[in-house]
C-alpha cells in the first residue's frame, strides 16, 4: 500500500529559472492499485508554492497531464491494466497548443489547448503527490523530460526498447532518493516482455458442469488437446504443479459433448462441430450413455456425464479484468478486479482498488482490505464461486445504499457483452431479441426497457427536449391509409388505416435499446403506466379517439449514441435518454369520416375527404403536432369504383385553442359511368326528339309520340340520377344537362302543335283558288299536299335552326364551364 512517505526524490539540480515551452514528458509504469488518482510524478516550484508544475497522474480508462497548473484528460480506448508495463508519454507544442498523448508508441488521443503559461520547478519525485488519496502504488521506471517535442519514430523506438534516450531536463540515470520504497535492477528488454502468461487455474475433482461454469467463468474455456505431445504436457504440468493433488495426474474434463446427436461432438459453449480432438484408440465408444469426454493419457474418450468427477484446468493466456456490477460503484478502480490462486480451487478477487473478494471459511465476502471490513456476504450456492450473478447480504453502507440483499454481478464480459448468470458471455444486442442465447436461458429474463424517476405522474404530459424557451411538445403522427370506401350519397368516408404517434418523453430513460425497433416492444402493462398522447377524430360521429388497448403497440426508436453505462445495476446495461430517442405508439383503425362534398360539377367534379385530428391531452402550449415530420400516405388500389385516389396531404389547422391537423384526401370523379348511362341515353333521346322534326308534318300521331315517349324516358331517367346522389338545395351539372334535355324535347313537342295547327288551316283554308298546274313530284319532306313555300315549310325550318341553336349555344357554355 502507499503512503505519503512512499517516494523517490529527484538527485539531480533542477533551475527555477529555466522555464520550458514545449516539451515531452515519458515514463514506464505498472502499477498495482490506484487509489482515487495515481500520481506517478510531480514537479514542484517550492519558491512560489506551485505543487502542479508538471504533473503525470493515471486512471484505468484515462491518464492526465498537469501543466502548469492546468488539467487536461486524455481518454483510452482500451483500459490499463494492473501488473502490466506501458510506456506512456506527453508532449505539449506551445506553438500549436497541442497535447498528445503516446501509449506504448501509439498516439491514443490529442487536444488543443493553450496553458499560457510555461513548466519550471526546483523539487521533482516519483510516486507521491500531495494527499493520500494521490499516491502511486506499483512500479515506475525511465522517468523522463526533454525541453523539447520528441518525433514519434523516437518515441516508438523508446517504446520498444530500441533506445534509452535520457532527458535533458530531468534524467532517469541521475538517480532518485528512496524512502520507503524498493529498486532493482532489470535489463531494458524486460519492459516489451509484455505477455507473462500464460496462466492456469486448477481445480478439485467435479462434475463436468462445475467444470465448464469454472472456465467459462473465469473468461477461458477447458483444454482440448490436438496431439499426445499435449496430453503430456497437461499431464507434466499437473504433476508439477500441485503435486500433492495424485487425483488431478490422470484424467481433465475438455469442452466438448454429444447430448443432443449421438456421435457428433461439439463445443458446450457454441455448439460448433469439433474437428481437432485427439481421441484414443476405440473411442469414442460409448454411444448414447457416455456423452462428455476427458483426457486420458492415450487421449481423449468418452465417460459418461452424471457419474464421474475430473479434475479441470482453465488456462488463459493473459489473466482477465473481472468487473463488479450492481454495486453503484463509479470508479473503475473498485469495479475492476483479477482473479489470482493462491491454490488448488482457492480463488481470490483482487482489485484496482481497496476492495476484494475473497473466501473466509464457507463464505465469499466483499471487503474493503485496506480499513479491513467487510462490505457484503455471499449466500451459498451449488457452484458456491462467485463469478456470474449471485445474491449478496450488504452489511456496510456502499454508495449510500441500505443493508440488506442485494444481487451483484461479477464478470469478464465487456462492455459490448451480456452477462448470462451462468458467467458466460454473449453480444449484447442478443439479449431480449426474443429468442434465447445463453445457456441458462438467463437472457430472456426482466428485459426491462424502461426506468421511470420516483416523481413521474402519467397524467402529465413530458415537457419539450428542444431548445430553452419551447414549451410546446411536438406529436409527430405517421398514417398509413390501407382502404377507402366512399359513399357519396351519406357524403361518408370510410378508411382503414394505421394510426402511429411518435413523441419524447425526457423524464425517462431506456435500457439496452435495439437498432431494429422491433425488438424495443414496450408491455402492454407497462403501456398503461405511460403516458401517451390522445389524438381525437373531429368530423366522425361521437367522441371517437386514439386507444391504448390490447389492439394498441408500443416501441421505442433507438435514434442515438449511448448516454452512458450503468455500472449500478447487476448487468450490463446501456441506458439511453428519452430526449433522444422516441416512443412510437401504433394502432389499426376503420373509422367512418363525415365529408363534404361539392357537387356542383357532379359527374365532373374534384373533391376532397378530411381526417380532422384534434390532440386532446393539453392545449396547444403544451402538446402540438410537428407538422413538417409527420406524414400520410396510401397504400390501396388508386383507382375506386366511383373515383380516383391521390396521395393525402397534410393542412395545418389554425385559430384553435388545440393543435390541430387535416389529412386531405384528394378524389377526383372517374366521369365514365355517368357519360356512359346519364349523358349518352339523353344524347341519344335528344336526338331522336330532333328527328321527329324531319318527319311528315302531316302525320302529326307520330311526331308527337315519338317525342313524348322520349320525354318520358327522359324524365324518367332524371329521377333515376336524382335518387342516387345526395339532396342538395343547389343545382348539379348532371341536373342541368338533364333539365336542358326534358325542356328540349318539351319545346319539339310544343313545335308540333305548332306546325299541326299551320297544316290544317292550310288543308282546310287554302289562301289560293284552285288552279290548273302540271304534274309534279311529291316533295320527299312534305308531300304533296303543301306548297313549297308555304307557312308550315316556314315553321318547320323554323324549329330545326331553333333547336339545333339552342343546343350548341347550350353545350358551348355548358362544357366551357365544366372544362374551364
Amino acid at each position: 500500500m502507499a503512503t505519503l512517505e512512499s517516494q523517490g526524490l529527484y538527485k539531480g539540480v533542477l533551475d527555477r529559472e529555466y522555464k520550458v515551452d514545449s516539451f515531452t514528458f515519458c515514463a514506464r509504469i505498472k502499477f498495482f492499485y490506484l487509489h482515487n488518482r495515481g500520481t506517478y510524478f510531480q514537479l514542484t516550484d517550492t519558491v512560489e508554492d506551485m505543487t502542479s508544475m508538471l504533473k503525470g497522474e493515471l486512471w484505468p480508462d484515462r491518464v492526465r497531464p498537469v501543466i502548469s497548473h492546468r488539467w487536461n484528460f486524455q481518454l483510452l480506448e482500451e483500459k490499463l491494466r494492473a501488473y502490466r508495463w506501458y510506456f506512456l508519454c506527453f508532449t505539449y507544442d506551445h506553438l500549436a497548443a497541442l497535447i498528445s498523448t503516446y501509449l506504448d508508441g501509439i498516439l491514443v488521443y490529442y487536444t488543443e489547448y493553450d496553458t499560457k503559461r510555461q513548466v519550471y520547478g526546483d523539487y521533482a519525485r516519483v510516486g507521491q503527490s500531495g494527499e493520500l488519496y494521490e499516491s502511486y502504488s506499483g512500479d515506475v521506471s525511465q522517468v523522463n523530460v526533454w525541453d523539447y517535442i520528441l518525433d514519434l519514430e523516437t518515441i516508438r523506438e523508446l517504446s520498444a526498447c530500441k533506445k534509452d534516450l535520457q532527458g535533458n531536463y530531468i534524467s532517469w540515470d541521475v538517480g532518485w532518493t528512496l524512502q520507503q520504497a524498493t529498486d532493482y535492477d532489470v535489463p531494458l528488454e524486460h519492459f516489451c516482455q509484455r505477455d507473462e502468461g500464460p496462466f492456469y487455474f486448477w481445480f478439485h475433482e467435479s462434475p463436468v458442469n462445475e467444470a465448464f461454469y469454472m472456465c467459462e467463468a473465469l473468461g477461458t474455456h477447458l483444454p482440448l488437446p490436438e496431439s499426445q505431445e499435449e496430453i503430456d504436457y497437461w499431464y507434466n504440468l499437473s504433476a508439477n504443479t500441485y503435486p500433492e493433488h495424485h487425483g488431478c495426474k490422470k484424467r481433465f474434463w475438455v469442452p466438448i459433448i454429444d447430448m443432443k446427436e449421438e456421435g457428433v461432438f461439439v463445443y458446450h459453449y457454441n455448439n460448433e462441430l469439433d474437428t481437432v480432438g485427439y481421441w484414443k484408440d476405440g473411442e469414442p465408444n460409448g454411444l448414447a450413455f457416455e456423452n462428455c469426454v476427458d483426457i486420458e493419457p492415450p487421449g481423449l474418450g468418452d465417460i459418461d456425464c452424471d457419474t464421474n468427477r475430473k479434475c479441470t484446468v482453465c488456462p488463459l493466456k493473459e489473466l482477465v479484468i473481472f468487473s463488479f456490477r450492481g454495486t453503484c460503484e463509479k470508479e473503475l478502480r473498485n469495479i475492476n478486479f483479477v482473479a489470482y490462486q493462491e491454490g488448488m480451487s482457492h480463488l481470490i478477487f483482487k482489485g484496482y482498488g481497496e476492495f476484494q473478494i475473497r473466501k473466509e471459511g464457507d463464505h465469499w465476502r466483499w471487503v474493503n482490505h485496506v480499513r479491513n471490513i467487510t462490505i457484503a456476504i455471499m449466500h451459498s450456492y451449488e457452484l458456491n464461486y462467485p463469478m456470474g450473478r449471485r445474491t449478496w447480504t450488504l452489511y456496510n453502507s456502499v454508495c449510500g445504499q441500505e443493508s440488506g440483499d442485494r444481487v451483484l454481478l461479477l464478470t469478464t464480459c465487456q462492455e459490448d457483452q451480456y452477462s448470462c448468470d451462468d458467467a458466460t458471455c454473449i453480444p449484447l444486442e442478443t439479449r431480449c431479441d426474443l429468442k434465447y442465447d445463453c445457456l441458462d436461458r438467463s437472457d430472456e429474463v426482466n428485459c426491462e426497457l424502461i426506468t421511470f424517476p420516483s416523481d413521474y405522474k402519467k397524467d402529465l404530459p413530458p415537457r419539450s427536449p428542444g431548445e430553452e424557451g419551447e414549451t410546446s411538445l411536438p406529436i409527430r403522427f405517421s398514417v398509413t391509409i390501407e382502404s377507402i370506401s366512399l359513399e357519396t350519397t351519406q357524403m361518408t368516408m370510410q378508411l382503414s388505416y394505421i394510426f402511429r404517434l411518435t413523441w419524447y418523453d425526457n423524464r425517462v430513460d431506456f435500457y439496452n435499446l435495439k437498432g431494429n425497433i422491433s425488438l424495443n416492444m414496450v408491455p402492454f402493462g407497462r403501456m398503461g403506466e405511460l403516458w401517451s398522447p390522445v389524438i381525437g377524430f373531429v368530423n366522425t360521429d361521437g367522441n371517437q379517439h386514439t386507444k391504448t388497448d390490447i389492439e394498441a403497440s408500443m416501441a421505442i426508436e433507438r435514434l442515438s449514441k449511448v448516454l452512458r453505462r450503468e455500472q449500478s445495476v447487476p448487468g450490463e446495461v446501456e441506458v439511453y435518454s428519452g430526449s433522444e430517442n422516441t416512443f412510437q405508439l401504433s394502432r389499426k383503425y376503420t373509422t367512418i369520416f363525415i365529408c363534404d362534398f361539392n357537387l356542383v360539377l357532379y359527374p365532373f367534379d374534384n373533391q376532397h375527404c378530411d381526417m380532422h385530428l384534434r390532440i386532446l391531452s393539453a392545449s396547444k402550449s403544451y402538446l402540438e403536432f410537428d407538422f413538417e415530420n409527420s406524414l400520410s400516405s396510401y397504400l390501396g388500389n388508386s383507382l375506386l369504383i366511383e373515383y380516383e385516389v391521390n396521395q393525402p396531404v397534410n393542412v395545418p389547422v389554425e385559430d384553435s385553442d388545440f393543435s390541430e391537423m387535416r389529412i386531405r384526401i384528394p378524389l377526383k370523379r372517374r366521369s365514365g359511368y355517368a357519360i356512359l348511362n346519364i349523358y349518352t341515353p339523353s344524347f341519344i333521346l335528344l336526338v331522336i326528339a330532333f328527328v321527329t322534326l324531319f318527319f311528315r308534318p302531316q302525320i302529326f300521331e307520330v311526331r308527337v309520340m315519338t317525342a313524348l315517349t322520349s320525354l318520358l324516358v327522359m324524365a324518367t331517367l332524371f329521377t333515376q340520377v336524382s335518387t342516387s346522389l345526395p339532396k342538395t338545395s343547389y343545382f348539379k351539372m348532371v341536373d342541368i344537362w338533364l333539365l336542358f334535355c326534358i325542356a328540349i324535347i318539351f319545346v319539339i313537342i310544343a313545335f308540333h302543335a305548332i306546325i299541326d295547327v299551320a297544316v290544317n288551316e292550310e288543308a282546310f283554308f287554302p289562301t289560293h283558288a284552285a288552279a290548273v298546274a302540271p304534274k309534279r313530284r311529291p316533295d320527299p319532306l312534305f308531300g304533296t299536299i303543301l306548297p313549297k313555300d308555304s307557312k308550315t315549310q316556314r315553321l318547320v325550318l323554323l324549329a330545326r335552326s331553333v333547336m339545333l341553336t339552342i343546343f350548341v349555344v347550350f353545350n358551348v357554355c355548358y362544357w366551357g364551364y365544366i372544362l374551364g
